[in-house]
């Protein structure tokens, strides 16, 4: 049979509509699971829909368990038994296009097999030389029989084993569980089993693990009593074990892992509701922890999770608990605290033990600092809003500048329902085609003729009206959408200035790279790309890099600036005179712009910042740069930049950012000029 992705019957071969005793005309163009809906107690359609649904998700042939299946024949259902594999058909670009079900009848054969056991139960269930340990328990609940392998079970010959109560070799703790067991077993009535696990206790005071199945066949004469089926699964039971732990427990640290944290936060937030004692979460951060994995390599930063896991367990109290969320955030659950300082006190401990200096290996050292925020309820709260307070605190304290501990408050609070409602409408913003770029000119000094014009980033908020970057970057970033968005607003420059390449000539363009895309691999290339589908001459496309991205990773950066250089693309150096770029960097970088600082604009008329000013104009020309002054306010702070020589500038008294259309007009204005190269 032939399914098409809608699940729907394309096509069945003779075999197939032979077998389900329906016409051709019957199955064509209807959903497999009307033709076959299960009836009570099947589970056919339940076990092919997962089938079918795997093969559409992973695109792999799925071969299905011996499948039990009612179908409907002349307005009955039929017991069947098939043997099933859905094959998935791909079309030419590799997507599954159809799924071809066939099918191995064996029902006979199925049917045969179990009238055969149904017949020899009882012979099997008595089998001398069975694996499992086979016990038969009279009226008095003694044992009449045990088979051989009980002996592996109880480490003792079986001699004298008769008419011992079958409760002497469980373990004293379980002697109830399997009392009861045993009534259950009665209960349910000849021929039913029940099933437990117990422990037993071998004559060397060895502990195993047995499962258990209880069957009544005291109304068969040649039992006369409960027969009890026992599967030694110790080695089970303790990879059952380890697996429950794992799942409760961080496999690089050892310390209890998100999971576990969430469940005991909601026991204690119970108990605390119960006691009025106040419970605190503590939430750690490692500061610029990425940088060590960046630089330093993965090994390098697990070894540094693990011996700051070490350290903060070593400076809590006993009936505290450090758990890895994640990456590497950390959280300390504390309960039974005298009032909510104790929480601050808990993570002032937790910052002075793990803050300093962690070898790494290999000559690697990192010096670790902390963002820390903290929460405490006393039973008003749940789990949930426990972590959330405390999530709350610690943006807070990574805003603040990283290094310090926040405790939550209800402007906190309020500050996060801002930032959340802020995320979730910018992602919308995104959807919907909200951002638009405006544009500020960029002027010669000397004449004031526009040679380019940067592209700033803006928000039309439906509500709120025209929103600058500043009241909404920082949540970008934050949320993970400074890629997309950094993404979009290069097409949208780089469609702007083929516009304006094709109506003659047009100012250049400069565009800001956030740094979340300058760590992307492909960035050259996909630039390159788009300026191609554009139309746009790389040169007049100016790429604009903060000089703050150079202190998290020079070689990464230079890398990447030298592919864009080779490209055609122009590059600025952003900000200049902010951070602490050192004079050799800019020897390496292939850059032909520098754009100063706007601090050095505003204090332009002091002597000192006149000298610095000079001094980089001066040595713009000697690395084959030209100068940008942001910021420019006042007449007075235009003409003296242009006295000290920097050949451009951008600022509110030249030109506030504005459309396209309106840059364009000023553009044909001015005489002839070139943008800076």
């Amino acid at each position: 049979m032939i399914l098409g992705v809608d699940l729907c019957i394309r096509e069945a071969n003779p075999a197939y509509v032979a077998a389900i005793g329906r016409g051709r005309e019957e199955l064509i163009g209807r959903n497999v699971f009307d033709v076959f809906p299960d009836a009570p107690g099947a589970t056919g359609s339940r076990a092919l829909r997962a089938s079918l649904e795997k093969v559409l998700h992973t695109g792999q042939p799925d071969t299905m368990a011996l499948l039990h299946y009612d179908i409907e024949v002349d307005g009955t259902f039929e017991e069947r038994w098939w043997l099933p594999v859905n094959t998935p058909i791909v079309d030419a670009q590799g997507r599954t296009a159809m799924i071809l079900n066939s099918v191995e009848d064996v029902t006979a054969a199925q049917r045969a097999r179990l009238a055969l056991e149904r017949s020899e139960r009882r012979f099997r269930s008595l089998v001398e030389h069975a694996e499992d340990a086979i016990l038969v328990i009279g009226p008095e609940r003694q044992i009449t029989y045990a088979s051989p392998a009980t002996r592996r079970f109880i480490g003792r010959r079986l001699g004298g084993l008769e008419e011992h109560p079958w409760t002497a070799f469980v373990h004293p703790d379980d002697v109830v569980a399997a009392i009861a067991l045993l009534d259950l077993a009665q209960e349910m009535g000849p021929g039913e089993s029940v099933s437990g696990r117990l422990r037993v206790t071998r004559l060397d005071g060895e502990l195993r693990h047995v499962d258990v199945h209880a069957t009544d066949h005291r109304d068969d004469d040649a039992i006369n009593g409960m027969v009890i089926n026992v599967r030694d699964v110790t080695d089970q039971h303790l990879v059952e074990v380890t697996l429950q732990q794992q799942a409760l427990e961080d496999a690089l640290t050892g310390a209890p892992n998100r999971r576990w944290f969430l469940e005991a936060a909601k026991a204690a937030t119970a108990r605390s509701a119960r006691t009025g004692s106040p419970v605190g979460v503590v939430l750690i951060d490692v500061d610029h922890f990425k940088l060590v994995n960046d630089t330093m390599g993965h090994p390098a930063g697990d070894r540094l999770l693990v011996d700051l896991a070490r350290r903060m367990a070593d400076a809590l109290r006993p009936s505290d608990t450090v758990a890895r969320l994640g990456g590497d955030e950390f959280a300390i659950l504390s309960e039974d605290l005298r009032s909510e300082r104790d929480a601050w006190l808990i993570a002032q401990r937790i910052a002075t033990a793990a803050t300093g200096l962690y070898d790494l290996g290999h000559g690697l050292e990192a010096r670790v600092t902390l963002s820390i925020g903290v929460s405490t309820d006393v039973g008003g709260a749940d789990a949930d809003t426990l972590l959330a307070h405390a999530d709350a605190a610690l943006y807070k304290a990574k805003r603040q500048g990283r290094n310090r501990i926040e405790v939550f408050d209800p402007e906190l609070r309020r500050a996060l329902i801002h930032r959340l409602q802020m995320e979730n409408e910018l992602r919308r913003a995104v959807e919907h085609d909200e951002l638009v770029l405006h544009w500020q000119p960029i002027i010669r000094t000397r004449d004031h003729a526009v040679i380019g014009a940067e592209a700033l980033l803006r928000w039309q908020h439906p509500k709120r009206g025209l929103l600058a970057p500043g009241s909404f970057l920082p949540v970008a970033e934050e949320a993970g959408l400074m890629p997309r968005i950094g993404a979009w607003a290069i097409d949208r420059a780089f469609a702007q200035a083929a516009v304006w390449q094709r109506d003659g000539a047009g100012p250049r363009v400069f565009v800001n790279l956030a740094a979340e895309q300058i760590r992307v691999p492909t960035l050259p290339e996909e630039v390159a790309r788009l300026a191609a589908t554009h139309g746009v001459h790389t040169s007049e496309i100016c790429f604009e890099v903060s000089e703050r991205m150079l202190d998290a990773d020079i070689a990464a950066v230079r890398d990447q600036l030298i592919r864009l250089r080779g490209l055609g693309f122009g590059l600025a150096l952003d900000d200049f005179g902010a951070g602490n770029t050192a004079l050799s960097w800019l020897q390496q970088l292939p850059l032909d712009v520098l754009k100063l600082d706007r601090r050095f604009t505003a204090t332009v008329e002091d002597t000192t910042a006149q000298a610095i000013i000079r001094a980089i104009v001066d040595l713009g020309p000697t690395l084959g740069m030209t100068s940008i002054a942001e910021g420019v306010e006042t007449p007075g702070q235009l003409e003296t930049l242009r006295r000290l020589g920097c050949d451009f500038a951008q600022g509110y008294e030249i030109a506030a950012p504005q459309t396209a259309r309106s840059v364009a007009r000023r553009f044909r204005r001015d005489a002839e000029v070139d943008a800076p190269r």
